[in-house]
């Protein structure tokens, strides 16, 4: 959803604040937008009978959404929010798979490269409007235009045919835009590969085909918008308050307290109401492991993620742990416009410099495993195996390598240990402090530098990151569809979560070349160029492990879909026992 757009943002089990958003949006402690699944079941031996309310589930969202507004939402928490009270065209099932929501139905064309989709004619918004296709190209086009700097425009106009003409017309603001502007503007919208046919037919082409198109209209940018109510509030107000937002999702947003909670109520209008189970769901934001596990204990949270040590004491205690493995990748982003930081070898002497394996086995201790290179294990890849399979190394603790190449890139910046000033951005949770803790130890120790450590809340680091106000970050990314373009695109030149600024013409033609190349063996050839090219080579990113999220949940609850794509989905058969 991970800035999550994708900023994939995630915070750590328990104690970070999901961004993987994808979905996105990146960031330290909490990932933007996953993959494999799991889904919630009671057990008999669950220790914990959870909250008393008997028409609503609590689970713990760890930290405040940013943003809401479908067109410039970019993280984890967000998404999750959204994927309830709001609908695309398709939704994912418990298995990940994209199924009918808006549209009922599709065809694609021989060259797959246009759908037709027909949309359902009794969907309504929470105001009483009708869904139609208007929203939906009403939305894509806001987030096309380059006036709104929507994180996620990449997402859609690198895809949309002639959508990137659409975005390069839209730089000046609507409502300044001189009459010049305006003509190229109506002429490139004139031109879009998405149209409404009527008011429940879309065709929308895209420029290449994309073997994801199915799964990605169950993305928030993909998601429609409601002109009138969104023009009417404002987009600046949009979406900031319960009382601000018009959904048509199985959800309507009915409360929201900042930093504090959110409460979701069963839209009765929903298509699928009937398969609806659970009639409010609370969401809950602990940022503290300690107030996290004794909020479950206590019976006011139904649902939490968990750490490595509070994972050892529940098995202890006979209580049932869950996990699934996300799709998460957890990284060092660098501002590559700092001076030090925009030598490649210092970056990657910072990232050589920490022991990943020790992290995961001593600090983590939740069956993470350390990367071996940017794009996680579970995901999708050519000839029915997944794309890491077969990947060399690309990443990895070497102490001696990462002294070696700090010397050289030092001397080559003109720097000394002492002249060259680091700080890393971190969440302000408490897991994602230990974290940022190991790591500083980690520098001093094999590169002998301090590293000044700040730890921010979710939202100010968000926007630290996209002002590129930062010089590392400590990031997550999740991915918005099953493929590895969810992990690279994000770093070609311009790109709206590309925050650290890393710009390489080799790179930009390899993702360039990828998103042509209909033969799936040679696209992931390209894709694996490009991925040697940032995190090995260039070094603009550094991997560090693959996430696995282990949880609890009470008796209460069972059927919830937990997923690096859906990480709290309550429509696909959740509900209240007992």
């Amino acid at each position: 959803m991970k800035n999550a757009q994708k900023v994939v943002a995630l915070l750590l089990a328990g104690t970070l604040a999901v961004s993987m958003a994808a979905c996105g949006s990146s960031a330290g402690g909490t990932a933007a937008s996953g993959a494999a699944s799991g889904t919630s079941a009671a057990s008999t031996k669950n220790l914990y009978p959870g909250t008393p309310d008997k028409d609503m589930v609590t689970v713990n969202l760890r930290a405040e959404p940013p943003e809401l507004n479908t067109v410039q939402t970019q993280d984890v928490a967000s998404s999750d929010i959204l994927r309830m009270v709001m609908s695309g065209l398709t939704r994912l099932d418990k298995n990940n798979k994209p199924e009918p929501d808006m549209a009922t139905q599709w065809e694609v064309s021989a060259d797959k490269k246009t759908y037709t989709f027909h949309l359902r004619q009794d969907a309504k918004w929470s105001n009483g409007d009708k869904v139609t296709a208007k929203n939906f190209i009403y939305a894509w086009e806001q987030c096309m235009d380059q006036s709104n700097a929507a994180a996620y425009a990449f997402i859609v106009y690198t895809n949309i045919k002639n959508g990137r003409a659409y975005f390069d017309a839209t730089k000046t603001p609507a409502t300044k835009r001189t009459a010049a502007e305006k003509a190229k503007v109506a002429a490139a919208e004139k031109n879009l590969g998405c149209k409404a046919k009527d008011d429940y037919t879309i065709e929308l082409t895209f420029e290449n085909p994309l073997p994801y198109a199915l799964q990605m209209m169950a993305f928030t940018a993909y998601m429609p918008l409601n002109q009138k109510a969104y023009e009417s509030i404002g987009a600046d107000k949009y979406a900031k308050d319960a009382t601000k937002i018009v959904t048509n999702g199985a959800y309507k947003l009915t409360e929201w307290t900042h930093d504090d909670h959110i409460i979701v109520t069963k839209n009765p209008d929903f298509w699928d109401a009937k398969n609806n189970q659970i009639n409010k769901v609370k969401y809950v934001m602990i940022k503290d492991a300690n107030s996290n596990i004794n909020s479950f204990k206590a019976g006011q949270v139904d649902c939490i993620n968990v750490n490595g040590d509070q994972l050892d004491a529940l098995k202890t205690q006979g209580q049932p742990i869950e996990s699934y493995v996300s799709g998460a990748n957890w990284y060092f982003q660098y501002n590559t416009k700092k001076k030090g930081l925009d030598n490649a070898k210092i970056r990657k002497a910072l990232g050589e410099a920490i022991d990943v394996n020790s992290l995961v086995k001593n600090v983590l201790r939740d069956n993470s495993v350390a990367a071996d290179g940017l794009v996680p294990t579970n995901i999708s890849g050519a000839n029915g195996k997944n794309y890491a399979n077969g990947r060399e190394k690309l990443v990895g603790f070497n102490a001696a390598d990462a002294k070696k190449l700090f010397e050289e890139g030092l001397k080559e910046a003109g720097l000394t240990k002492d002249t060259f000033k680091l700080s890393l951005i971190t969440d302000d949770t408490s897991g994602a402090q230990k974290q940022a803790a190991f790591y500083q130890e980690q520098w001093k120790s094999v590169l002998g530098i301090n590293v000044e450590l700040k730890p921010m809340a979710f939202k100010s680091r968000l926007s630290a990151m996209n002002n590129h106000n930062f010089d590392m970050v400590f990031a997550g990314w999740s991915p918005d569809y099953n493929d590895a373009m969810t992990y690279l695109d994000m770093w070609t030149t311009g790109n709206g979560n590309n925050n650290g600024q890393y710009s390489s013409k080799e790179y930009d033609s390899l993702i360039t070349k990828a998103t042509k190349e209909a033969d799936e063996a040679k696209r992931q050839d390209y894709l694996r160029q490009a991925e040697k090219l940032v995190c090995s080579t260039d070094c603009a990113i550094y991997p560090l492990y693959f996430e696995t999220v282990p949880y609890v949940v009470s008796s209460k609850l069972t059927g919830m879909t937990r997923s690096g794509f859906q990480e709290f989905d309550f429509t696909d058969g959740a509900k209240i026992v007992g």
